[in-house]
């Protein structure tokens, strides 16, 4: 079966039960609802029919001649364990739900079913759990072939200092990708030498994504080689999000916590600024974590950009730092710039105060597009820099 949820048109429920009267009323209902429905009026039908037509769901009476519902439910759960099994019982004898449960079922319902609409959510509540079921095993097979290509990375970036620049450009994001009316993109400005400035944005789950913009200290190998673990701690974050329900990937302060142990304990001698944001679409709301990153992220809600609030220490340098989040609802219409410190180099103004005000300035006119924002601000893409200037922009039009 596809790991896309189907619809309920496409959504195929079989019924199984030996009674016409009883198979006739159920697959009435569930088709009035949408369901395409088939039925089986005893078990070795319903196993064949299994194996036939791969129904989504099965309804299994428990009393019938011949195999039996428990003996039904026990070979379908063991030859396809991810199969939504619910079953219904004339009897109402909690004996019964715990012989089912315990043989494979997923539910339990009493006939006569006097409100249908008990029946119906149990069908849904099912299907729901077994779609879960199945974007957590995409999950963790997309998190594996993401962990194992950057497995391969880091070993290239050891043998190959001049390799590093482009697996690290390879490991980033694409430039610019929309999550429903959000748009994320990025723009990298790169320096002569390897440098340790990294972003990613990526979907966490249905209501929540993640991008963050990191720069790790000094430049060379060693510091892009940081940018790839941080990468792969983040998808392992991710990884056990879906596997383990651990919410670290979901709270910014937590997060930055448990990578600033991560780099002291490895004794890596390297330590990186970071802005983490995870951003809730179904409120359209940011929470976001600092860790020494400058200068601080710009909003600009349509009318004014200001600096985001909240700052921390950098990740990696001091042990036991403590990092706060901030939460903040978004504008229906926005745009979030954060920029790494090679902006500051290359900004004519003579003071840290006037190159800030500049910054302000440029998102104050802000045209949708990363290169726009790059290019009111004189730099030129194709040229190299004191220090790398990384731009990641998060906007939403509507």
């Amino acid at each position: 079966m596809s790991n896309l949820a189907p619809t309920v048109a496409e959504t195929r429920i079989l019924v199984v039960d030996d009674e016409s009267m009883i198979r006739y009323n159920i697959a009435g209902y569930l088709e009035d609802s949408g369901y395409s429905v088939f039925e089986a009026e005893d078990g070795l039908q319903a196993i064949e029919a299994v194996k036939r037509q791969r129904p989504d769901l099965v309804l299994s009476d428990l009393r019938m001649p011949g195999l039996d519902g428990l003996e039904v439910i026990g070979q379908l759960h063991h030859s396809h364990p991810e199969l939504p099994i619910i079953a219904v019982s004339g009897t109402g004898v909690l004996g019964d739900a715990v012989d089912a449960l315990r043989a494979g079922a997923w539910d339990f319902v009493v006939k006569p079913i006097q409100d249908m609409a008990v029946l119906e959510h149990a069908v849904t509540a099912a299907l729901g759990k077994a779609q879960l079921i199945r974007d957590n095993h995409r999950y963790q097979q997309d998190l594996e072939q993401a962990n194992h290509r950057l497995q391969e990375s880091l070993q290239q970036m050891r043998d190959d200092a001049d390799a590093g620049r482009r697996i690290q450009l390879q490991i980033m994001p694409e430039q610019a990708i929309d999550l429903g009316p959000y748009r994320l993109s990025h723009s990298l400005l790169p320096s002569m030498v390897l440098s340790g400035d990294f972003v990613d944005y990526f979907s966490i789950d249905r209501g929540h994504f993640g991008c963050y913009l990191a720069d790790v200290s000094g430049h060379g190998v060693s510091s892009a080689f940081i940018t790839v673990l941080l990468k792969s701690y983040v998808n392992r974050q991710l990884e056990r999000l879906h596997k383990d329900n651990d919410q670290t990937v979901l709270e910014p302060d937590r997060l930055l916590t448990r990578l600033n142990q991560t780099l002291l304990s490895d004794q890596l001698e390297k330590y990186l600024t970071i802005f983490y944001a995870v951003i809730d679409t179904g409120h359209n709301r940011i929470k976001f974590s600092i860790g020494g990153h400058f200068p601080s992220p710009m909003l600009f809600d349509g009318t004014q950009a200001v600096f985001l609030p909240g700052r921390g220490p950098p990740v990696g340098l001091f042990a036991g730092a403590g990092y706060a989040a901030d939460t903040l609802d978004l504008p229906e219409h926005f745009a979030l710039a954060a920029f790494s410190d090679g902006i500051l180099e290359v900004l004519p103004q003579p003071t840290l105060v006037e190159k800030k005000q500049h910054l302000l300035d440029a998102l104050n006119h802000f045209d949708p597009g990363a290169r726009n924002l790059i290019e009111r601000l004189g730099l030129r893409e194709g040229q190299s820099y004191p220090d790398d200037i990384t731009l990641l922009l998060l906007t939403r039009d509507g």
